[in-house]
Formats: structure tokens, sequence, C-alpha cells
């Protein structure tokens, strides 16, 4: 699930009024550096080694949400609060803030390609099985719980090889989400397809749209995961369903935890350490910036490993909530 006005795991791409969040692995054939067409772009990031089968290819991972200035930043922050103060006024803070448990409805759109299958019904539960896990504070002693749990209000499948390929913004995505979202602001949508790449030698692993678009582009709100991302799926590294927690976390306002990088105000949250990049394998002891505390590798709002991601941080669920209150209230 980031440094361009117009870019999404900056790219933050944005089209039609709507910012989306994904995430993109590039896959060279090589052990050594990038090739000079990945080095090229502006938004690769150094790489990291990534087994496939017997062959050892190498990844680069492009930003997957619009990279904010400060100054957006703090627009983002003003509204926020504004909407938060207003959800109080009416009532809504007792939601959220007294420890009740807002489950969250899933949709489940799983699409077929002509010559292959998305998952079963059993590997979507498995997928919310992690969520739960992840947004219950169940995947390491330190991993804060939040208010937030996720159960499957339906699942259907689409046979449509556009669709199982589909790229960001592009028609075919913008047409299978209008027709196929369910639900309001407070429904999660996850789309589960093999999306076509930017490039022959990447792979997209997932996006997501934030909330304070969810308003203004209703039905294209939502995230899209690679399927090859959920539990035993086929990328290594990147298989035990820490993809759909990254991007559910974009679709709950989070940012990356590198966002801002060593700025004061960083990532919007207080008790995630700056970091002035992405963590791209499991790099736990890296300190990029001079302010206190070490890098957060281990945040689910990085780019490490699955098997590295396990938490996230009072103040993010704290954040995840304020958004939530603002501008995802049924």
């Amino acid at each position: 699930m980031r440094n361009s006005r117009r870019a999404s795991r900056v790219v933050t791409f944005a089209a039609a009024g709507v910012v989306l969040a994904c995430t993109v692995l590039t896959a060279t054939t090589s052990s050594a550096a990038p090739s000079s067409g990945a080095a090229a772009d502006p938004h690769c990031r150094p790489a990291h080694v990534h087994d496939a089968g017997s062959v050892s290819a190498r990844l680069e991972r492009v930003p997957d949400q619009k990279q904010y200035s400060l100054r957006q930043l703090r627009r983002i922050d003003r509204r926020l609060d504004r909407a938060v103060a207003q959800a109080r006024s009416s009532g809504a803070s007792s939601r959220g803030r007294s420890g009740l448990v807002l489950r969250i409805p899933v949709h489940a759109h799983v699409i077929d390609g002509d010559h292959a299958n998305g998952p079963s019904l059993r590997a979507v539960r498995g997928q919310i099985d992690v969520l739960n896990a992840a947004f219950g504070g169940g995947q390491s002693r330190v991993n804060a719980s939040t208010h937030f749990r996720f159960y499957l209000a339906s699942f259907d499948r689409s046979r449509n090889q556009r669709w199982y390929t589909a790229s960001l913004f592009d028609a075919s995505d913008k047409q299978l989400r209008r027709r196929l979202h369910e639900g309001g602001p407070e429904a999660l949508n996850l789309y589960f397809s093999a999306p076509h790449s930017p490039r022959a030698d990447s792979v997209v692993l997932g996006w997501s749209t934030v909330p304070w678009r969810a308003e203004r582009q209703p039905r294209l709100d939502g995230v899209t995961v690679h399927q090859e991302s959920l539990r035993g799926g086929d990328l290594r590294r990147y298989n035990r369903g820490d993809t759909t927690v990254h991007e559910v976390g974009h679709w709950l306002g989070l940012f990356h935890t590198f966002e801002g990088g060593c700025s004061a105000g960083n990532d919007r949250v207080d008790d995630t350490a700056a970091e002035a990049q992405p963590s791209l394998t499991c790099e736990v002891g890296r300190d990029t910036c001079d302010a206190d505390g070490l890098d957060p590798v281990r945040n689910f709002m990085n780019y490490s490993f699955d098997s590295c991601m396990n938490m996230f941080t009072p103040g993010q669920v704290s954040r995840m909530t304020d958004n939530w209150l603002a501008y995802r209230p049924p």
C-alpha cells in the first residue's frame, strides 16, 4: 500500500477525482542492481531479493499511495479535525471511543479470468481471519488492538478477463467497481484479481481508496489485492495476507510510516518514529532519522515482508477511529 501530485504501496495515482493506494513490485531476473529502466524511475527504491520458484528475482516496490506535501498533510489534518468535531457534537463519538467493537461488513468480489480462477470462498474467509487477527491485536504482543472487526457479508464471483487484469483507474477497473460495489462508506468492498502491471517485469500487490474520498466517489470506494498475496499464495514473502491489512489501513485513513520522512509531523501519528525511507525487507534496528526511536520496521504500514509486519500502534488506532467517525459512520 508514495513524489508527484498525480500518484498509488509518490506515484499518488489520482483519476476522476479519486485517490487510491497501490503496491507494485518490479522483478528483474538479475540478483545484481536494478535494470537501467527501473533505476530511471524516480519512484523506485533499492531492491531486495525475492525468490520465485527456483529463480531468484530482484524486486523493487513502487509506492502505493500519493506522496503528500507537508502542506497537503496539514490540510488533511484540519479537515479531519473539523469532521471529527462535527461527529462528536452529533453524538456519534460514543461509538469507537467506548471500547465497543465496530463490526465492518465485507463484500468480497472474486474476479476469474478466462483461463484462471480467483481464490475460493475458504481462502477469502481465511483472509478475513488474518484481518481480524491484525486489527484485534493478535499478531504480536505489541500489536495494539483496534475497534474494528470484519465479517463476510457477501461473496460473489465474476468471470471477466478484462476485469481480472484491470489496472489502476483504467476503464475496466472503474467498470467492475461500479458494477459490483455494495453498501455504504462503512462497508469494505474487497476485490481479488490479478491486476495487469504497468511493466512486463512487475506485479501490483494492491491499492486502496482513502476515506476522505468515499463520499465523493462512493461506488469506487474499496480495496483491491492481488489474489496471490492471500495466505498460501504464490507471492513468496508477500503471501501471508498482510497486503490486505496494509491496504485496509489506508482505507481507514493511515499513511505509510515513512510519510513525511524525518519531518516533525511525518505520518501524522505521534507514536510511530520518523522514518526517512521504507523498509523493504525486515531491517529491525534501522534508524534513518535523528528523531527519537528506531524505524517502525514491523509496522503494518511499512513495506516490510509479511513475516516481519505485525503491529499497529495506539496512535494509529486513534487515527483510524477518527477517520471512521469522520467519514465512514453508517
